[in-house]
């Protein structure tokens, strides 16, 4: 392979820029097709009792190859929680995070969280819903 530079700084970077994005394109792609899927659970999906309560929310990674991925949980109220890595060895490997919650007696409140892969690639699991119950 022959590579000619053009006597434009700018350009010059422009075009290895342009090379390297061409290079390792193959190779991100590879690892985005590593994430069959993404679910999410809640537990329990409705809770009625004293609070504050427990709510885990379950999220399941399939692969068909070990894999390091960075992800976080995003609530239905917006916030989302820190950015974490994980390597995933086999397919089927859970994160789980935890919610304690607590409302005025009788409010009823419902939300979700949605497991989000940052990387490789972005991948979103369905929402995770739940009902909350203060008695």
């Amino acid at each position: 392979m022959t590579t000619s530079f053009v006597h434009f700084p700018g350009r010059a970077f422009a075009a290895l820029a342009l090379i390297a994005a061409c290079l390792t394109a193959p190779a991100t792609q590879a690892q985005t097709r590593a994430i069959e899927a993404v679910s999410a659970v809640a537990r329990p999906a409705h809770y009625d009792g004293r609070c504050p309560a427990s709510i885990e929310f379950i999220g399941t990674i399939q692969v068909n190859r070990p894999i390091t991925i960075t992800y976080r949980w995003e609530r239905s109220d917006r916030a989302t929680g820190p950015v974490k890595t994980l390597t995933i060895h086999r397919a089927g490997e859970s994160v789980v995070e935890r919610w304690e919650l607590a409302r005025r007696p009788g409010e009823v409140f419902r939300g979700s969280a949605t497991l989000h892969v940052l990387s490789p690639g972005d991948h979103y699991s369905n929402p995770a819903g739940f009902t909350l119950v203060c008695r």
